[in-house]
């Protein structure tokens, strides 16, 4: 397997992981801060007590719809680009020079 086509894999792997987290932020605004909160809330003293308001909820759910589209786009583009190298590949021709 070539360094190309592990970084590909890779790419894939970050594009699916970023569409989840838009669905998840899209479908679940609300428990989506709550875990951001849990994971990243370690700085304050009362994490548990802090309410998003309903701009910032909004706002994770336009975020969220956001990493689909970014998400499914990488995807499609990774997709095209692995198809045209392997046409480019295929279109390969080798001349025998005497």
């Amino acid at each position: 397997m070539s360094i190309r086509m592990f970084g590909s894999k890779l790419r894939k792997i970050g594009y699916v992981w970023m569409a989840v987290q838009g669905l998840f932020s899209l479908a679940l605004p609300r428990q989506s801060l709550n875990l951001s909160l849990k994971l990243l809330g370690g700085g304050f003293e009362n994490p548990t007590d802090l309410e998003p308001r309903d701009w910032y909820v909004t706002q994770t759910r336009a975020l969220g719809a956001g990493f689909i589209v970014a998400g499914l786009l990488g995807l499609l583009l990774e997709e095209r680009d692995e198809l045209q190298a392997e046409s480019d590949h295929e279109n390969v021709s080798v001349e025998k020079v005497e």
